[in-house]
């Protein structure tokens, strides 16, 4: 048995030592995670986390792939697909299934919901002192998860293709990067993109270096082992089955095919076929039923994310295209593709890549494109990097829509902060590279150094946990327990409209229409012809408008124009079926039923 002399020994002078940084480095880590947790979850801004999460709810209660969050555009063009029906050719009488949102991350979260403690009411006596909702701390409890697994994941990669020092550095700055504890308590899928993605990589220096832990430079070097065919089929197989699951998180995803076969093509000579054709068949096997379940529902494979790239065209812009009715909707001209590339590239190269992440670490790997490595893998690895920014930058551009102005950088549309992983152990590499050549003549100098700069880089999350400290409510407009009052004056067979359904979808748990792009004829077409709509919320999103240019110019605003008829003169427009108004929420907010509903339920 070893004796309290030995192991201490062990740890001054012995191989222990090695450990002390490393438990002080894990230590500091689990204490930043629960200070966080504690002072710096926030509830959800952005449109696409309470839309998953609600849809993850809906599966875990066992109504399938449906969704509370009701677009116009999805009732639209489910009504044409069904348009031989007479009863319910929109399903909007019952659960309308949804048509926006890849699979994979919504059963995810269903899957957590299931295990987790989830608890969806807001007691009367919190709504007063209200902090967080439950549930969304729970999902972010999930996404922090994901955000270790990657920095272990990242951590392998970057030993095999630099060293210990350079990996423990760059997974230091990964898990301090603000904009990474920012998405993991967002409710984005962006962690378990980043996880795949991180695995893909990994899988491709496998199929690269032939052997896992020899780096080649002739074809005839003899401790190069040269696998089988059976080898590269079994490799390109999974690398389609990653991509299947990437397109299967987030559609716009499959655009990493393209670097991910044009690797196999430049650096895997005589094994190109035999590892791309089971790629691609295994990128089909997976996505086939989905695209094939929406195009049955909706007559588009990807349902209405199949027209997010002309959501910002001249026809349209904001949130127009998913507000309307209208399904003859066409295909985008060149030149408004052109002009969105342009447009929003040039916000991408200006603004996004270089500052990606928010740390020194994307500067130096932009430095470092111009230091040759002479480690073959090295350079490929980093031409892959290249090539997918390059991809995920141009697919960014292009299908950019309103969610990108909604939340800034916290979006699911941000899609170049996948690869900041291979941007932080590159970077790390050059930095290492030059602080080799610092003449540093003390005891312990490059990890002192190295130590300053991990902190430095690391200040933006710093900063952001020390005071003072921000509401963690996002209001305007999200005011959870407000939202859940108004939705509980409704039941479940009842429908709402509103210009935020998605969070009385997620917060209420109420079927709710998107407010459509025009009061006539698109409301009185789902209210008279397909189902009553009950009540309107209306919220700061809509009553902050601006007036000229939103509320007098433009045609498909009138919800704004309707709160000034409401607010400064008291009128209602003709015909129209809710006639009752809570004075309570005016004037920010305006909420109008078929009946007084809030003299009943006590509120």
């Amino acid at each position: 048995m070893i004796s309290i002399q030995e192991i201490i020994h062990r740890f001054e002078v012995g191989e222990g030592r090695r450990y002390i940084p490393i438990g002080t480095g894990l230590l500091l880590f689990i204490a930043i995670l629960a200070i966080y947790n504690l002072r710096e979850s926030t509830g959800y801004a952005s449109i696409e986390a309470m839309d998953v999460g609600q849809i993850a709810r809906n599966i875990e209660q066992g109504e399938g792939f449906t969704t509370n969050f009701i677009r116009p555009l999805s009732l639209a063009m489910i009504g044409e697909q069904n348009k031989t029906e007479i009863d319910d050719p929109m399903r909007i009488k019952g659960l309308h299934p949804d048509i926006s949102n890849a699979p994979l991350y919504p059963y995810l979260l269903a899957g957590a919901m299931k295990v987790l403690p989830f608890d969806f009411t807001i007691p009367a006596l919190r709504s007063k002192n209200f902090r967080i909702f439950q549930p969304e701390v729970l999902v972010g409890i999930v996404n922090q998860c994901l955000f270790i697994l990657c920095a272990v994941v990242m951590f392998f990669i970057a030993k095999r293709l630099f060293d210990e020092s350079i990996a423990y550095f760059a997974v230091a700055i990964f898990l301090g990067t603000d904009l990474m504890w920012r998405f993991s308590f967002s409710g984005l899928s962006t962690n378990l993109a980043m996880l795949f993605v991180l695995i893909l990589v990994a899988l491709l220096l496998k199929l690269e270096s032939g052997h896992p832990c020899e780096d080649y430079e002739e074809k005839d070097n003899p401790n190069r082992i040269d696998r089988g065919v059976t080898h590269y089929i079994w490799m390109g197989a999974i690398c389609g089955i990653l991509l299947g699951a990437l397109m299967m998180t987030r559609y716009a995803f499959i655009c990493l095919l393209v670097p991910t076969i044009l690797f196999a093509i430049f650096y895997l000579p005589g094994k190109r076929i035999v590892t791309i054709l089971p790629m691609l068949f295994a990128v089909v096997i997976i996505v086939s039923p989905w695209l094939k379940r929406n195009h049955d529902l909706s007559g588009h494979v990807l349902g209405t994310a199949g027209y997010a790239y002309i959501s910002e065209s001249s026809r349209y812009g904001g949130t127009n295209l998913e507000r309307s009715l209208q399904v003859d909707i066409g295909a985008p001209s060149l030149r408004e593709m052109i002009r969105s590339l342009l447009t929003n590239g040039g916000d991408i190269l200006e603004n996004e890549i270089p500052k990606l992440g928010g740390s020194w670490m994307s500067a130096l790997f932009l430095a470092g494109l111009l230091v040759p490595f002479s480690n073959r893998t090295l350079n490929r690895l980093r031409n892959y990097t290249l090539l997918s920014l390059l991809t995920l930058g141009i697919t960014q551009a292009l299908i950019k829509t309103h969610l990108s102005d909604h939340s800034q950088d916290i979006n699911s549309e941000n899609l170049i902060v996948l690869m900041l992983p291979m941007v932080y152990f590159f970077g790390a590499g050059l930095f290492f590279l030059l602080l080799d050549q610092l003449r540093l003549n003390f005891n312990g100098a490059q990890f002192y150094v190295s130590v300053l700069v991990a902190v430095l880089s690391c200040l933006p999350l710093i900063f952001r946990v020390l005071p003072p400290r921000e509401s963690p409510v996002a209001y305007p407009p999200y005011s959870p327990p407000l939202i859940q009052r108004v939705g509980g004056w409704f039941s479940d067979n009842e429908l709402m409209m509103s210009d935020m359904p998605w969070a009385l979808g997620w917060y209420a748990d109420q079927k709710c229409v998107w407010v459509t792009r025009n009061l006539e004829p698109d409301f009185f077409t789902i209210n008279d012809q397909h189902k009553s709509i009950n009540g309107l919320y209306l919220t700061p999103i809509t009553t902050d408008g601006r007036f000229v240019s939103d509320m007098v110019r433009d045609s498909g605003w009138a919800w704004g124009r309707l709160h000034m008829d409401i607010t400064l003169r008291k009128n209602l427009p003709k015909g129209f079926p809710l006639l009752h108004v809570d004075d309570g929420f005016m004037p920010d907010q305006l909420v109008l039923t078929d009946w007084p509903r809030w003299n009943s339920s006590g509120n």
